[in-house]
């Protein structure tokens, strides 16, 4: 049987990443496994226009390799939107248009990727042994690239949940049905926002009400401003990389609205809207309710009550509605697959993995069969580890390990505008 370089397992943008740039990477022989059918991201929340947070150069190669023909720029050519997209003046792309661009990359790429491949289990007995529910695979290097999973509150159980009562991310929202319904919405993230802002125009029928709850203190923007971006650079990780834990934990909480914000034009657009309908009483009626936390949701014979703590006023509130829907965030989760070698990585005192620089895990098997995560490493590598922005120098970084060598440029040729390392006259 043949024992692979690299196989991957899950097929998302981090791994299309990875895969695009393996490509040019000579005698490297690599595989990714899929559980879908096809390449999709994030299917239960693809509204049409709901904007990436990054620019468009920042896809699955460009900052590794421009040159590589899995770059957006040779997607537009190749579809030809070259020049209708140069004219629409725009750097930042809708999450439907990156979703088609990692799909067309996903087509080209069909001979590294096998899809309706569930992972099972992975074992070790001098390579990896990787069981799918028809297939086993060998490699010599894994890496793990699973994506997050719906974060429920602490009270919910799951037993309660229903198509009136769900998280967003779950796939309640393809069939939602919201005419002359009271809907409450918990969670003011970007997510929350969306919903709300589809809520109010009518997309599921038009509502009775509408309320977003919220534990933030408003609707707080995405801090996109240049000196922030540096939080989402390789210098910035490298250096973040390697200061104390406490430390860690203390700025991934300060920097929480460079990544964790509301895009700033979408909440401009939905104040001129709420503004709009007020003045020509149109629109269902909505309450926005920042700083309340949401403790319990409880099926009554009519609906739901949703109890509240109004951190403001140090109060309690109860709120009625037909249809509640979660909007509190994904969280990432060790996958099952990985229980028969679980307990030879090592993990923190938070049971978190333990993550090296090169973002291999930090396990007791052979030091030439490493074990890859992406998107597993917010504690280790700070803010920008869940995020697109630096998927294509992560994906560099790891084919450098693989390969020992500098095969694609990773560090920076010029001295970093903000310095965080220590400094030396």
């Amino acid at each position: 049987m043949k024992v692979y370089d690299l196989i991957g397992l899950g097929a998302g943008p981090f791994h299309l990443s990875l895969a695009a740039l393996a490509k040019k990477v000579d005698n490297l022989s690599h595989l990714f496994l899929e559980k879908k059918s096809e390449f999709s991201w994030h299917p239960e929340l693809m509204f049409e226009d709901a904007q990436m947070q990054t620019s468009c150069l920042k896809d699955l190669v460009t900052a590794a390799d421009p040159t590589s023909p899995y770059s957006f720029l040779n997607y537009l050519v190749q579809n030809g939107l070259y020049y209708s997209f140069l004219n629409t003046g725009r750097l930042v792309i809708t999450r439907k248009e990156f979703e088609v661009y990692c799909k067309w990359a996903s087509e080209q790429l069909n001979d590294s990727l096998s899809f309706n491949q569930e992972v099972q289990s992975i074992e070790f007995d001098s390579h990896f042994i990787i069981k799918t529910h028809k297939d086993t695979f060998l490699a010599h290097n894994i890496s793990i690239a699973t994506g997050h999973s719906p974060r429920y509150p602490k009270f919910v159980n799951k037993a309660q949940l229903s198509k009136t009562f769900f998280h967003a991310k779950a796939g309640g929202l393809n069939e939602l049905e919201l005419k002359d319904k009271k809907v409450a919405i918990i969670g003011g993230g970007q997510t929350g926002l969306e919903i709300f802002t589809y809520a109010l125009e009518g997309k599921w029928g038009r509502p009775q009400s509408v309320r977003l709850v919220s534990k933030r203190s408003n609707l707080s923007p995405l801090d996109e401003s240049n000196f922030t971006n540096e939080y989402f650079t390789p210098h910035y990780v490298n250096a973040f990389y390697d200061i104390d834990a406490q430390k860690k934990a203390q700025l991934v909480h300060e920097q929480k609205y460079a990544s964790d914000g509301n895009t700033p034009s979408h909440l401009q657009e939905l104040y001129r809207t709420l503004y709009l309908n007020t003045l020509h009483a149109r629109g269902p009626a909505f309450d926005i309710l920042p700083m309340r936390e949401c403790v319990d949701v409880q099926k009554t014979e009519s609906g739901h009550k949703v109890f509240l703590h109004n951190q403001f006023l140090n109060e309690h509130e109860v709120i009625n509605a037909d249809v509640v829907i979660l909007a509190t965030g994904l969280e990432q989760r060790i996958p099952p697959f990985l229980e028969p070698i679980l307990s030879r990585i090592k993990k923190d005192e938070c049971q978190r993995l333990k993550i090296k620089k090169n973002f291999s895990l930090d396990w007791d098997g052979p030091q030439n069969n490493k074990i890859y995560a992406l998107n597993f490493s917010r504690h280790e590598h700070g803010i920008s580890e869940p995020q697109t922005s630096l998927m294509a120098w992560k994906s560099a970084i790891i084919l450098n390990d693989l390969t020992n060598s500098n095969y694609y440029q990773v560090q920076n040729s010029i001295k970093p505008f903000v310095q965080y390392t220590k400094v030396e006259d």
